[in-house]
């Protein structure tokens, strides 16, 4: 496996249903010019350090930077964001954006999201404290022109300045044990480090 360490950020979704992205940057010049861009950032304190599972190049396939949010979403380099079969997104939120809210009850406003967007969703929590939550789920046909059913593994925790969040997404298609294993290893290892 590869290890990078990054920072990023957004508002938290269930459902990944963007369009679009295609750069002429290699995706290794995208991981160097995006980590860079991410460390400078000095709106977060802290930044997830994971490593991204070695099934090719990964390259930033979506971004959302501004006053209360950094989003990355990372996919493979064969891939787009109209075409991912997995992506990793990580996540932070301000104290201020979320306005005291708990991980669990951010986990929460997403999942009743997911219901009212897709026919079928299992949502299970695998762990939880005051300060973090793990879970994983299950979605199935997610609205008008929305990805196929997809399988997720998320964290949500509370850091210096605001909320982290990292979800690991794979639609159903490419899922099996081992997959399913990796996602959670992703999700469960990921650290929190000081952003300097």
């Amino acid at each position: 496996m590869k290890k990078i360490t990054i920072g990023l950020c957004t508002v938290l979704s269930a459902l990944l249903l963007i369009n679009g992205c295609d750069s002429k940057q290699s995706p290794d010049q995208k991981q160097a010019a995006t980590q860079g861009h991410r460390q400078a950032d000095k709106m977060q304190a802290q930044r997830w350090d994971f490593k991204l599972p070695n099934v090719e190049v990964w390259k930033v396939g979506y971004k959302v930077q501004n006053n209360t949010v950094n989003n990355f979403i990372w996919i493979p380099s064969s891939q787009n964001m109209g075409t991912w079969k997995q992506n990793i997104t990580d996540k932070f939120i301000t104290d201020a954006a979320v306005k005291g809210q708990s991980p669990k009850g951010l986990m929460e406003q997403a999942r009743l999201s997911s219901q009212g967007a897709c026919e079928k969703v299992n949502w299970q929590i695998l762990s939880e404290s005051n300060d973090q939550i793990v879970y994983e789920a299950d979605t199935i046909a997610c609205g008008e022109g929305g990805k196929e059913s997809q399988h997720m593994v998320g964290r949500i925790q509370r850091g210096h300045g605001g909320i982290y969040s990292l979800q690991y997404f794979a639609v159903q298609e490419i899922l099996d044990g081992q997959m399913k294993q990796t996602m959670l290893d992703t999700v469960q290892n990921a650290k929190l480090v000081e952003n300097n």
